[in-house]
């Protein structure tokens, strides 16, 4: 397997070993796969923080700084 199995592998999060259905497909093929996976997931995660954004305004504003907190320990991207 190339370099397109291992950079899709990685964004996917899981061994090459189980993209083995994808070794027949050219490079140019798998790139543009995982571009789409990656527009995909950033499309995904944007939406997910406006849903976070959302939810947060019906909090009221003394307790959310504690319940940004409580959902983002580590920091808003954590």
């Amino acid at each position: 397997m190339g370099v397109e199995h291992a950079r899709l592998a990685k964004r996917l999060g899981v061994p090459e070993t189980r993209l083995a259905a994808l070794q027949d497909h050219r490079a140019e093929d798998l790139a543009r796969l995982d571009a789409v996976i990656d527009r995909a997931m950033e499309s995904e995660d944007r939406a997910f923080d406006g849903a976070l954004d959302e939810a947060l305004r019906f909090v009221p504003r003394l307790v959310r700084g504690p319940a940004q907190k409580l959902l983002f320990p580590g920091g808003r991207r954590g």
